[in-house]
């Protein structure tokens, strides 16, 4: 069995491919590396360093017999996409498109897709299920929200078996510091260094954090599941960055926090249902909260020198 992880040199990529290759996959990996990180892979694999809306990935596909692929490579900055709109769709809508062409004309049988919180907007009725109005307030969220509707047409129109996993706030190690990074990273990169903790807002705006070993189970348990086009991957939780300041500091003291002026485009509180995939892909997280700072911490506490540049 072969399996293509798009962005798999990244946060949530190279976990992807850990985890494929335990199961017993030959794993290959697409990325550009303008955000990837070599290091993050350790296991056996094939590398093709493409973008992936370059029409020469047809020879990629046409050498490989691909079972699965795993669409994770996107820009994924909402800050960005609202600055270099054209940016945010020339990787996440025509990048998509042409994995999608080319997964469907050379008989991939399972597409994974990862989709963002980001489609649903400000959507103040939480938590928010599958079913509920989406009406993303970023060209990042529109590019995710368009990209749904391509798997869901290539599933029609071209028989390719697509799913879309709408991830809430992943978190865990290996992380991005840089741009966008998720705060928890952010958090962790600034404890080790000394430097002042930066919150945005009042630090009561909340997110439904979920840790990256759950997220990986949900991918590897959709490449059998044929029932859905969208699931809520997430904890079903919300937390305030408040809250997660006072879990770190359990684990690291620390003094210095400045309380700063709300990013542009930020919604107030976010949180998605897990109850549909839940029943559906017999799928529950497993790590609290707690537990998966506490990893997270671990990690970055035993590699932060490694990461600063």
């Amino acid at each position: 069995m072969k399996v293509l992880i798009t962005g798999g040199y990244g946060f949530i990529g190279s976990h992807t491919a850990e985890r494929f290759y335990k199961e017993g996959y030959e794993v290959y990996i697409l990325d550009n590396l303008s955000t990837g990180n070599k290091d993050n892979i350790k296991i056996e694999h094939k590398f093709y360093n493409m973008n992936i809306e370059d029409k020469k990935c047809c020879e990629i596909f046409e050498n490989n017999e691909f079972d699965v692929v795993v669409h994770l490579a996107a820009q994924i900055n909402a800050q960005a996409s609202i600055e270099h709109p054209y940016f945010d769709a020339k990787s996440n809508i025509l990048g998509l498109i042409n994995m999608l062409d080319l997964a469907s004309k050379n008989n991939v049988k399972k597409f994974i897709f990862a989709s963002s919180a980001a489609v649903y907007g400000s959507n103040k009725k939480l938590p928010l299920s599958e079913k509920d109005e989406c009406s993303p307030i970023s060209p990042y969220g529109v590019s995710k929200l368009a990209g749904e509707e391509y798997c869901k047409l290539w599933k029609t129109m071209y028989a390719l078996d697509t799913i879309c996993l709408r991830f809430s706030n992943v978190y865990g190690p290996r992380q991005s510091i840089k741009g966008d990074g998720g705060v928890i990273s952010i958090f962790m990169k600034n404890i080790f260094n000394s430097k002042i903790l930066y919150v945005y807002g009042t630090g009561e705006q909340t997110r439904d954090f979920i840790y990256i070993e759950d997220v990986v189970d949900a991918i590897f348990k959709s490449r059998n599941f044929c029932y859905a086009d969208v699931l809520n991957i997430s904890s079903d939780n919300q937390c305030s960055v408040n809250r997660i300041l006072k879990i770190i500091k359990k684990l690291h003291p620390f003094d210095r926090v400045q309380y700063t002026s709300p990013k542009k485009g930020d919604i107030l509180h976010s949180r998605l249902s897990n109850k549909y995939v839940t029943y559906k892909l017999n799928w529950i997280p497993l790590y609290s909260l707690e537990q998966g700072i506490e990893r997270t911490y671990i990690w970055y506490k035993e590699n932060f020198k490694d990461i600063l540049d």
